[in-house]
């Protein structure tokens, strides 16, 4: 019947808009017929849960467009309701608008159950004539009383003044004062115009896209409440969730869209007439007061999620008698969905209302658009438990909460338009006003036993009055803006009585090292005329208060990287209010200013384009900018950043620029060109007014080389030669600074190697084959890792692989990878030269790869001293990789010595403790009981978090989320305390206390975590599916120190069970883990005390709980290595082999959990720790580097045992020597019999061919001209010696002869005598005219000559 009335109502007022002419078109002539069918229509009372977005059935659904002529900026309509001019938003057409109830109305509570169908149907009083008068416009200094919240109404009668009076408005405990009635009514200023409409077609139902003008979203802001309604064009309710009564205290609403809160991902919700939305089923009664969230004694009982602007027990009340807002008590529920693409008015007036409240009201959601919105209005509600014979139903309160998300980001709004009372009776509330007690709740609660956020210091407190006049988001007193999606951030002020902590809010929450970051800080209540005092790390700058929750701050030049203390003091007073800043490195904050080319490599472009987001400088489009230019020098202990040069002032912001570098060949900064390396800056010329700052914002590149700049200043100074002569500057340099190279880690052999090490080597973010694969300094590379922490110097090592996995040398090309003289993260203090966070870096280590490689090129003598020399690759000789320990699934684990076992406790545990005069590490793991199966209690426990800590390094806890807040973030990250993130890109990596914590670039949802410290350990921690899985790795200098669940580490898997004292564990059976359970496992587990033999526990603990929260000493898991299968299990058995296969593990935790996703993982889990192990974790044999020849090449880089290398030479070389090489099995090249490679020009090998063959001519005739000659000399020498033997022996002969001559012609007669003396002498053989004259003369009587004589 009454769905019936209303659609005749509903004709009814579409027939009365017939024509202007018709009296029902005028103010009066509508109100006289609409008190003329009151008596014949009954108000509907049921209620279709339409949202505002719904349209009518016809296609001509009405919108309401308020008149143009109203001067009056009151809370106007932005629903498609029906309305005529002159009825008010809440009243019903053709319902009589009667005055006053009666005294025995009044007394009727229209929710209870003894509540009649006629009271249901009682009409909403109208305001008079005189009560719709405007008193004037809204004062829209927030300062003064606000006027317009609450409707004009007539003064009450003596009796209602009477019964107001009894509420107590002073409460002692507080002295905080609440308006009396008769005061809150008579300062109410009537805005009844706002409910005075013009009817035009949807344009939502006809397609027509609406636009908003400045002005109509200027008057929709200067509202507190955002719209709702109590009825609608179909004759319903409107938003009025009428099912919601004392009776069903909520309402569940289904979400088509996610909902990011408190970490959680939400899509349905309750709505709960006691002041809160609801994300989970619990019960609203609780034993004692104030109320503790989260619950303590969760899972025991239950610990609701739920936001909460007056977390309280309410009742619908009742209007005083003659308040204008005839909208009913009661709870309203509005969804908006889809606003991006919404056309209509309604959608677009609050998604342009939301967008630009949500922008202004809370600092960084500067470029927050909604996507989504729900708006929940408590109307006069009123306390549970007040007394029913006095005024207790009229003492009630309005408020509002509007939530809008675009599914990743989600901001929360508190209004507060009327507050009379605070505490409900059970609370300790007076029964007559809801005063004293504990008054309600006000905050966030995530629910489950995790976490909460109080909103002090007015929740649970007197402060709790303030709401109505304390927030002044968007200049609206009773306005409290919030950041609700991971974490709860409050973006107004807040009082600073009471509070135990001063947490700052401020935006962004990192910069560049450089500064010029503006930071908008929220925090204490300023004034203007304050001084705010900015302090990062230890460097203060002065601020500027722009109004009363928001200052803003420049950020200073800081040489440090990684979180610094971020800290705020007001008029020179202590540093309360406080946070944590990243500061970014210049080489991975995002680029302020970037180049559209990469011709800035190289040392002569012809131009340089550069580009900058103008609106990160400023928003006004018409202002100016100045391009500066700064460089970067170490000459002494302090690091020094200097300006050079003013490329331009006052150049257009357009976000573009065109350096012509010629335009500076006449520049004379003769004192100035011993800079290299620098950066360019823009800033504006004049500082943005609207921040109040002297100084501007800025704009950095990244480390650029300066040859553009000073190449014909260097010129000059050095002539043509000017590349060659700046690296020898530089080679005589870095020789007078110490040897650093052998100090620093060993490159791992190969590619797997270095992925797998885990402890001691990251990814290189300038090539890294998960990220930044670009890698301009390492071409041909595939990936390069790096060190993750400097060594005591300061220096670190940087290894890359090519295509093939293998390791890349200098020695072989200039790309190879090369240690660092300075560690791109920098190293402790920061602020000294080589430990500057990338500039020093750069100042060292790349600079110089331009100046004497890439601007000469490989082969120069520049380059090659470089890369045999100064940054020479170091082979992998000598490297040893970790070891490796795990834990997975129910759970199971893997020693490093490789034995495999099993144990389910519950409670905290120690998996790694290392106590020796060098090391000292603690790595503990939390083990929880798995969630129930099908079929009932799992008997098995699962990973959930890791805490790990290094010596003296910061303590680093991962832990597993809960199952509903797996979307975003999969993994908790705590370090020291604090939460941290990786989703963006300068984060990746992040620099701690003697660690470093990182994921992988492609790693998006923080499933992935690797934490490294700097002796060398790593521990990384998986997430899949829920499912934890952690490994530890350990360098080869842990063995014989170790002790804990991860075994002994002295390569002997019969020593790992031993005990916290050393002494010998139990012995391993292979088909039962009881006994390791209980006389091996729970021994190490840590309670709430320090052991010497186990240390103390490092996690986080929260809510009231310790490690003995999480220890169970009766818990009795499954023991067996293979537990039989439930008989009522529905799982066959055929499938949990398939699934497992061989594996023991993948069986036993099918059978104990009965799931499938749990056993695979497991598996996959087990999977990747074998093939680490057997492929990753391996060590290899190598024959260290060999060199390439220069102009030549290798045919691989390969080293390792059983690599055969071939060498070739570049065209126009000749190979020479030995043309392949072999490594053997013994870490040895083959010896090369041809001699080493080399390659050498061929007009090199044709000259050396000539003179080989003279060479080979002249080894061949030479021998024979040298035996000729010392034959002939031989001859010569035999000849002459032979001749003077002759000479003698012819001497002494003749000598003899004569005397015996002599003798014998002694002895002859005389004539005879004389005649042979005459013969003898005659000559032999004396031919005609030949003379004797030397000739042998024969001696007569012997025959014989005188030489033969």
């Amino acid at each position: 019947m009454r769905l019936g009335l209303s659609l005749a109502l509903a004709l009814m007022l579409l027939g009365s808009v017939a024509t202007a002419e018709d009296p029902g078109n005028t103010e009066e002539g509508l109100k006289d017929s609409v008190e003329e069918n009151a008596e014949k229509v009954p108000a509907p009372i049921q209620s279709d849960g339409k949202s505002g977005e719904d349209s009518d059935e016809t296609g001509v659904n009405p919108t309401l467009i308020p008149r143009e002529e109203k001067k009056n900026t009151g809370e106007e309509s932005m629903e498609e309701e029906t309305a005529k001019p002159g009825i008010s938003q809440g009243a019903k057409p053709g319902i009589n608008q009667a005055s006053i109830p009666s005294e025995e109305e009044k007394t009727v509570d229209r929710n209870s159950d003894e509540e009649t169908e006629e009271t249901e149907e009682k009409p909403i009083p109208v305001p008079s004539e005189e009560e719709k008068t405007v008193e004037g416009e809204r004062d829209k200094d927030s300062a003064k009383p606000r006027s317009g919240r609450l409707r004009m109404a007539p003064i009450p009668s003596e009796e209602t003044k009477a019964k107001a009076g009894n509420i107590d408005r002073n409460s002692a405990n507080s002295g905080r004062h609440l308006q009396p009635f008769q005061n809150v009514v008579s300062s109410i200023n009537s805005r009844n115009s706002e409910y005075d409409f013009t009817v035009i077609s949807n344009p939502r139902s006809l397609n027509i896209p609406y636009t908003i003008t400045k002005e109509k979203l200027d008057e929709l802001r200067t509202q507190l409440m955002y719209p709702y309604r109590d009825w609608d064009e179909k004759g319903g309710l409107g938003d009025l969730e009428f099912n919601i009564n004392t009776q069903n205290t909520r309402v569940h609403k289904q979400l088509t869209f996610l909902l990011p809160f408190f970490g959680f991902g939400l899509n349905y919700t309750w709505v709960s007439i006691n002041g809160f939305l609801g994300f989970s089923d619990a019960p609203f009664n609780w034993e004692s007061y104030p109320l503790i969230f989260p619950v303590e004694e969760w899972p025991d009982k239950a610990d609701p999620s739920f936001i909460g602007p007056f977390y309280s027990k309410c009742n619908i009340g009742k209007q005083l008698p003659n308040e204008q807002d005839p909208r009913r008590p009661g709870v309203y529920w509005r969804l908006e969905t889809d606003l991006p693409t919404r056309t209509d008015q309604v959608g677009v007036e609050i998604r342009e209302r939301l967008k630009w409240d949500i922008r202004n009201g809370i600092v960084g959601a500067a470029i927050f658009s909604p996507k989504h919105a729900i708006i929940v209005t408590w109307k006069n509600v009123t306390f549970v438990g007040g007394y029913s014979n006095s005024n207790a139903k009229y003492v009630t309160n309005t408020f509002q909460l509007v939530v809008t998300t675009d599914e990743i980001r989600t901001y929360a709004m508190f209004n507060y338009e009327y507050m009379s009372w605070t505490s409900h009776t059970e609370a300790g509330g007076s029964i007559d006003n809801g005063q004293g007690g504990t008054p309600a709740f006000v905050g966030f609660n995530a629910g489950n036993g995790t976490r909460a956020f109080e909103y002090t210091p007015y929740s649970q407190a007197t402060y709790i009055r303030d709401l109505m006049t304390a927030g002044n988001t968007n200049g609206h007193p009773g306005r409290h803006i919030f950041r609700i999606d991971e974490k709860v951030l409050a973006g107004c002020c807040r009082r600073e009585e009471d509070l135990k902590s001063y947490p700052l809010t401020f935006a962004p929450e990192n910069g560049n090292m450089l500064g010029g970051t503006l930071v908008n800080v929220t925090g204490p209540c300023f004034k203007l005329t304050d001084n705010v005092r900015c302090q990062f790390d230890t460097t203060v700058v002065e601020g500027n208060i722009l109004n009363k929750n928001k200052a803003v701050c420049i950020m200073p030049r800081l040489f440090v990287s990684g979180y610094v203390d971020f800290a705020i003091s007001i008029n020179k007073g202590p540093y309360f209010w406080k946070g944590k800043f990243f500061v970014e490195t210049p080489l991975t904050a995002p680029e302020g200013i970037w180049f559209k080319e990469d011709n800035y490599q190289i040392h002569s472009p012809e131009t340089l384009d550069i580009n900058w987001l103008a609106g990160n400088l400023t928003m006004d489009w018409n202002s100016q900018v100045m391009i500066s230019l700064w460089g970067y020098r170490e000459i002494s202990i302090k690091p020094e950043l200097i300006y050079i040069d003013t490329i331009v002032e006052g150049a257009p912001n357009t976000g573009k620029y065109i350096i012509l570098p010629s335009d500076y060949a006449n520049r004379d900064n003769y004192d100035k060109t011993d800079l290299e390396m620098g950066m360019l800056m823009i800033n504006l010329t004049t500082p943005e007014p609207a921040y109040g700052l002297e100084q501007s914002t800025i704009l950095w590149s990244r480390p650029i080389p300066l040859a553009w700049y000073f190449r014909f200043q260097w010129e000059k100074k050095f002539g043509s030669f000017w590349t060659q002569a700046m690296c020898d500057r530089w080679i005589e340099s870095d020789r007078n600074l110490r040897n650093f190279a052998y100090e620093v880690e060993r490159c791992p052999c190969l590619l797997t190697q270095a992925v797998a090490d885990k402890g001691r080597f990251l990814p290189d973010f300038t090539c890294d084959q998960d990220g930044n694969s670009e890698c301009i300094y390492h071409y041909g590379a595939q990936h390069c890792v790096r060190t993750a922490l400097p060594n005591k110097d300061g220096a670190g090592q940087q290894c890359c692989y090519d295509r093939d996995g293998y390791l890349m040398m200098t020695a072989d090309k200039m790309w190879g990878g090369h240690p660092h003289r300075a560690h791109n993260l920098g190293k402790t203090p920061f602020d000294e030269a080589n430990k500057v966070p990338s500039l020093s870096h750069w100042y060292h280590d790349v600079i110089p790869f331009y100046t004497c490689c890439k601007w000469q090129g490989e082969q120069s003598p520049g380059c090659v001293t470089y890369r045999f020399q100064r940054r020479a690759s170091q082979d992998c000789v000598g490297y040893t990789t970790p070891y490796a320990a795990t834990v997975f699934g129910d759970p199971h684990i893997y020693t490093y010595d490789g034995l495999q076992y099993s144990f389910n406790g519950k409670g905290e545990y120690v998996l790694t403790r290392v106590d020796s005069p060098k090391y000292k590490i603690d790595i503990q793991g939390r083990f929880e009981q798995i969630d129930k199966n099908y079929l009932g209690e799992s008997r098995g426990s699962m990973l959930t978090a890791i805490a790990a800590r290094d010596n003296v390094s910061s303590v680093v806890e991962i832990r597993r989320r809960p199952t509903d807040a797996i979307w975003r973030y999969h993994l908790d990250v705590i370090v020291d305390g604090e939460r941290i993130y990786f989703d963006r890109y300068s984060q990746k990596i992040q620099q701690f206390r003697e660690c470093v914590v990182y994921t992988p670039s492609n790693i998006l949802n923080q499933s992935h975590v690797i934490v490294m410290f700097s002796s060398g350990v790593g521990v990384e921690v998986m997430e899949n599916r829920g499912f934890l899985g952690s490994r530890v790795y350990l360098p080869l200098s842990f063995t014989n120190t170790t002790r804990g669940l991860f075994g002994n580490f002295t390569f002997d898997a019969m020593d790992d069970l031993a005990l916290p004292d050393g002494t010998d564990g139990p012995q391993f059976m292979g088909d039962n883990f009881k006994n390791i359970h209980d006389e091996f496992g729970l021994k190490w587990v840590l309670d709430d005390t320090e052991d010497p033999d186990k240390g103390r526990s490092l996690f986080s603990h929260h809510n009231f709980r310790s490690s003995n929260y999480y220890f169970d000493p009766d818990y009795n898991p499954e023991y067996q290595l293979f537990p039989i299968l439930s008989g009522n299990a529905t799982t066959p058995m055929e499938e949990i082999n398939k699934v497992c296969g061989d594996s023991y593990q993948c069986y036993f935790d099918f059978v104990v959990t009965l799931r499938r996703d749990f056993a695979m993982m497991t598996k996959y889990y087990q999977d990747q720790y074998v093939n680490i192990n057997e492929r990753g974790l391996v060590d290899v044999s190598s024959c260290g580097a060999l060199t390439t020849p220069r102009h030549g090449r290798k045919s691989t880089f390969n080293f390792l045992s059983g690599a055969e290398v071939k060498f070739d030479c570049d065209p126009g070389y000749v190979l020479l020597g030995e043309q392949r090489r072999w490594c053997y099995a013994s870490g040895e090249w083959n010896w090369p019999e041809d001699g080493e490679a080399t390659c050498i020009t061929e007009k090199e090998y044709l000259s050396m061919h000539a003179g080989i063959t003279a060479g080979t001519v002249l080894a061949v005739l030479l021998p024979v001209l040298i035996a000729l000659l010392c034959l002939g000399t031989y001859m010569r020498h035999k000849h002459k010696k032979k001749a003077e033997e002759l000479d003698t022996y012819i001497y002494r002969k003749r000598r003899t002869g004569r005397d015996s001559f002599r003798r014998i012609i002694s002895r002859l007669p005389s004539n005879a005598n004389a005649k042979h003396s005459d013969e003898a002498r005659q000559p032999m053989n004396v031919r005609p005219g030949q003379s004797d004259v030397g000739l042998p003369y024969i001696v007569e009587g012997t025959g014989l000559s005188d030489t033969e004589v």
